[in-house]
């Protein structure tokens, strides 16, 4: 049995979880931010039999898709004491962010 923590872009969750839970997987979600860009994204936990490990993981890998977004900058200053201001720059962002742990044990209540 292995516990699987899915970081996964916002726009890709609803879609994400309808298939997990199509196929049958138990998937928990959690709303999170990201401390670099700011943007909300979901964490899925889930308890996964090692047998069904690689469908898990496909299905992840085939439904969240990297994003280009554009971002503000840290503020250039041309003068000291003048306010500053920032250039958008374009980061890719997105995918998914796959942990994977042994579990040695699992109840269920």
């Amino acid at each position: 049995m292995k516990f699987v923590i899915s970081v996964i872009q916002e726009e890709d969750t609803k879609n994400v979880v309808d298939i997990l839970l199509n196929e049958g997987f138990k998937v928990t979600k959690l709303r999170s931010m990201g401390g670099f860009l700011e943007v909300h994204n979901t964490i899925l936990l889930s308890a996964v039999e090692t047998k069904c490990l690689d469908k898990y993981l496909d299905i992840i890998k085939n439904n969240c898709k990297s994003r280009q977004r554009f971002v503000e900058n840290v503020p250039l200053n041309m003068l000291e004491g003048s306010p500053g201001y920032t250039l958008p720059v374009k980061v890719t962002v997105g995918g998914a962010q796959v942990f994977i742990i042994n579990m040695e044990d699992y109840k269920k209540y």
